[in-house]
């Protein structure tokens, strides 16, 4: 069942129920305020019987008084309506098919015959409840078109939606007033953002593979074809080629493992408090035992500790160190450390050119296009990606011949 004829169901039982419940209560009202009336006559009929003195006279001359039933201390005075003996106040209902009302005063009970306001009140019931059904065809009237037009507005998320493109383009427009219409249209919309940028990250990644694979590919079809020429029977061939190929396999298996951290980030990671120093300490026993032919200085004050990814916190240090150890010259030395309340790797490499700093953090963009076999040109950019997907930033400062300092820098909140 489509929500509209929900909408106009679940409005139309409201409304009956609303109009019954009403019916009623104005039914059982006016039920009591005319049985109130009809007791407040009796009891001025009563006293004006003259019960006492004079009544005997009354009764005995006729009049009205014979259209009342009278007892008194249990003893019928007259009883035109047979009722017999009555003991308690109340309605009853006589063997012709008559209605009469009794009331208790002092020692006396008087009744009168109401059966035609008791007819008045059976039809007032029965057109109550007739306009209570006949209210169902109105109310569904109503309803239908209130459900219409409140989801007036859903229908044209709905149409908005489906013209939506994954891969980028239009968006579902948002409603004038900013209730929970324009939550769900602003859901909606975060919601192909990020479709968006995954459909972007997983074209991308397959863009970046096919093109990154093929120039290693090539390289080893070529030592392949040789091994089959003559690498059978030169050793010093074989060797080599087997050499080149070994390398070449790291290297794309290292390629691939950085296009696929790069394509797959979390937007969203589980942060804790860790010690700065305990955790650059143990990164720099690390890097001491890979990168054996380099000295490296640690340098830390400030902050103890700090809230975030340690894991994401130490893949952006390595890629920073890694970098810094590629770029180096001659003088092999590398600093790290946590200083001002920000990370900090430093070479004494060969630099980077001031127009080329804006460019460094752009997939595949390598300052030294030479270089070819020192890398794809990712680390960097995937060290950006990841910092800022933890709030933090990476700047650089750097001269020619005289190295380079990136600084991993935590944004304040609602940068």
């Amino acid at each position: 069942m489509k929500i509209a004829w929900k909408i106009t169901l679940i409005y139309a039982l409201i409304f009956v129920f609303i109009v019954v419940l009403l019916s009623f209560l104005f039914y059982i009202n006016t039920y009591n305020v005319i049985m109130d009336e009809h007791k407040k006559n009796l009891y001025r009929s009563l006293l004006g019987l003259g019960i006492g003195r004079g009544f005997m006279m009354g009764r005995m001359m006729g009049g009205r008084i014979s259209s009342f039933y009278i007892s008194e201390n249990g003893t019928i005075i007259q009883d035109p309506f047979n009722l017999g003996k009555v003991e308690k106040e109340g309605m009853y209902k006589t063997s012709e098919g008559s209605f009469v009302l009794v009331i208790k005063r002092n020692n006396y009970f008087i009744g009168e015959d109401i059966t035609s306001t008791i007819t008045a009140l059976a039809r007032l019931r029965r057109t109550v409840f007739s306009i209570s059904l006949l209210a169902i065809i109105p109310s569904m009237i109503i309803g239908y078109f209130l459900s219409q037009k409140l989801l007036l507005p859903i229908r044209k998320i709905i149409k908005d939606a489906q013209r939506v493109n994954v891969k980028g383009g239009s968006r579902i427009d948002l409603p004038s007033a900013k209730d929970e219409l324009w939550e769900l249209a602003n859901t909606l919309n975060l919601l192909f953002e990020r479709i968006e940028r995954a459909y972007k990250r997983e074209e991308e990644f397959s863009s970046d593979i096919s093109h990154e694979l093929k120039t290693p590919l090539t390289s080893i079809l070529g030592y392949i074809k040789m091994l089959k020429r003559w690498g059978k029977d030169n050793k010093e061939i074989l060797e080599e080629s087997l050499d080149i190929l070994e390398s070449t396999t790291l290297s794309m298996i290292n390629m691939v493992d950085t296009l696929l951290e790069l394509s797959r980030t979390p937007e969203s990671l589980v942060k804790e408090e860790f010690n700065i120093k305990d955790f650059l300490e143990k990164l720099l026993e690390k890097y001491k035992k890979v990168y054996s032919g380099f000295k490296f200085g640690f340098y830390w004050e400030g902050r103890e500790k700090l809230v975030s990814s340690k894991r994401i916190l130490e893949m952006i240090m390595s890629i920073l160190v890694d970098n810094a150890v590629k770029n180096s010259l001659e003088r092999k030395e590398i600093e790290i450390g946590y200083i001002g309340n920000k990370f900090f790797v430093k070479d004494y490499g060969k630099g980077i050119p001031k127009e080329e700093i804006p460019k460094i953090f752009e997939r595949f963009y390598k300052v030294d296009r030479s270089r070819s076999g020192k890398g794809y040109g990712l680390g960097l950019s995937l060290a950006k990606k990841l910092a800022e997907s933890i709030g933090f930033d990476i700047l650089v400062e750097s001269k020619e011949k005289e190295g380079s300092s990136f600084y991993v820098i935590e944004k304040e909140k609602g940068e």
